[in-house]
C-alpha cells in the first residue's frame, strides 16, 4: 500500500495571503525560489504556468504522450530547459512502479559483432532483473538528439557515446539515467563503466616478452573523418612497451575497427617496421584483418609475428591460428553495467564510475 502525505502551507493553511502573485524564478540547477526568498525545485506546476498550458499537457510533453501538438510538446521541453527542470526520482519510480523498467542500449553500428555479443550478455543481466532492453544505432540520428528522444520513452540509457561534451549529454537525458560505456564520466549526474587498460596492457606485455616478445607494434583505430586522438589502449600500450616498440604504431583510418583496417594497417606496420615481432591490435576484428595480411605475405603467426586483438570476441576461437585477445566481453562486464544502471534507478547515492581490467585470453595465435 503507498501513503500520499500533502503538506498544506501559506493561504491553504489559514496563513496570511499577501493578494500578489509572484513569478517563480529558477537557475540552471533547477532549484527556484518562493515569495519568501526561500529556495525550492521547479516544479510541473512552475512550467504550465510559464508555458501557458496545463499541467497534464505538461505531463504528456515530457512523456511522449499522444494528444499534443508538436509546437505544444516543444515549448513545454523548451521551458523545461530553461528553468532547469530536473524529474524526482522518487517520484519517476513511484510512477513507474506499476511497469516494467525499459533500458536502452545504444550502439555505434550493428554492423560490428562486438555489440551482438554485449547485446547477448546484456540481455542475459537485464532480463535477470525484470528489465526490458531496447537496442538503437546512432549511425543515422544524431547522438544528442537520439537520446532526446529515448528520454521520454525509457526509464534509463546506456551506451557507447561519442559526444565528447558531457553536459550536452546530461541535458539531452533530461534527468533520465545516462551510462555511459568505454569512458569515465566527470560530468555530475552521469554514470560509467570504463576500462582500466594500463594494468592490462602491463602484464600482457610482460607475459609476452616471457614467451620471446622483443620488438612490439600497435594498429590504433581512427574513425573516418574525425580528428585524431590517442586512445586509452594506445595510451596504455606505448607506457608497457620499451621506447622504440612505442614508435612502432599505425593509425588506421578506414571504416572503424574492420577487418580491412587491420589489414591496411599490418602492411604498413611491417613495412615500416619489419623488426617486429608481436602485432596488438586495437580490436578483434582489427586482429583478423591482420592474420589475413600475415597469411598473404606468408609471415607465420606466431612462429614469425605474435598477434594480440582486444575484446574477446568469440570468433577468434575458430580463426586459424585461434586469436589471443585482452578480454572485455563476458558476464562480469555485463553484470558491472546491470548494477550501475540498478544504482542509477535508485536514485540514491553518488554517480557510479566503475573501472574493468581487461583479462588475457591466450590462444594460438600468441
Amino acid at each position: 500500500m503507498v501513503v500520499f502525505l500533502a503538506v498544506v502551507t501559506g493561504a491553504a493553511a489559514g496563513g496570511p495571503r499577501s493578494g500578489v502573485a509572484v513569478k517563480p524564478r529558477s537557475d540552471r540547477s533547477g532549484v527556484g525560489w518562493d515569495n519568501g526568498g526561500m529556495q525550492r525545485r521547479v516544479t510541473i506546476e512552475d512550467i504550465a504556468r510559464e508555458a501557458g498550458v496545463s499541467r497534464q499537457t505538461v505531463t504528456r510533453a515530457m512523456n511522449g504522450m499522444p494528444r499534443i501538438s508538436e509546437a505544444t510538446r516543444a515549448r513545454v521541453l523548451e521551458v523545461s530547459e530553461r528553468l532547469g527542470y530536473r524529474p524526482s526520482r522518487f517520484a519517476s519510480n513511484l510512477a513507474r512502479s506499476t511497469k516494467t523498467k525499459t533500458i536502452a542500449f545504444v550502439v555505434d553500428s550493428f554492423r560490428n559483432p562486438y555489440y551482438s555479443e554485449l547485446t547477448a550478455d546484456l540481455l542475459d543481466a537485464t532480463s535477470a532483473r525484470g528489465w526490458q532492453m531496447s537496442i538503437f544505432s546512432h549511425e543515422d540520428e544524431p547522438e544528442l538528439q537520439l537520446i532526446g528522444r529515448l528520454a521520454s520513452q525509457v526509464d534509463a540509457v546506456v551506451g557507447y557515446l561519442g559526444e565528447t561534451d558531457e553536459a550536452a549529454l546530461g541535458s539531452a537525458a533530461r534527468g533520465v539515467p545516462l551510462v555511459l560505456l568505454g569512458r569515465t564520466a566527470t560530468a555530475e549526474g552521469l554514470h560509467s563503466v570504463d576500462f582500466d587498460f594500463g594494468p592490462a596492457f602491463a602484464r600482457l606485455a610482460a607475459e609476452l616478452r616471457e614467451r620471446g616478445a622483443k620488438r612490439f607494434g600497435l594498429l590504433e583505430s581512427q574513425p573516418l573523418g574525425t580528428i585524431y586522438k590517442p586512445s586509452s589502449r594506445r595510451i596504455a600500450y606505448e607506457d608497457a612497451v620499451d621506447a622504440h616498440s612505442a614508435e612502432a604504431v599505425v593509425v588506421c583510418e578506414a571504416p572503424p575497427q574492420s577487418m580491412d583496417a587491420g589489414q591496411l594497417g599490418f602492411n604498413e606496420l611491417m613495412d615500416r617496421f619489419p623488426e617486429t615481432d608481436t602485432v596488438i591490435a586495437f580490436s578483434d576484428l582489427m586482429a583478423m584483418g591482420a592474420l589475413r595480411a600475415a597469411h598473404r605475405r606468408g609471415i607465420d603467426v606466431p612462429g614469425q609475428v605474435r598477434l594480440v586483438g582486444v575484446d574477446g570476441l568469440s570468433l577468434g576461437a575458430v580463426t586459424s591460428p585461434a586469436l589471443t585477445t585482452l578480454a572485455i566481453l563476458g558476464t562480469e562486464f555485463a553484470e558491472q553495467v546491470a548494477d550501475v544502471v540498478a544504482k542509477a534507478l535508485s536514485g540514491q547515492g553518488d554517480a557510479a564510475a566503475r573501472r574493468i581490467v581487461p583479462s588475457i585470453l591466450w590462444r594460438e595465435s600468441a
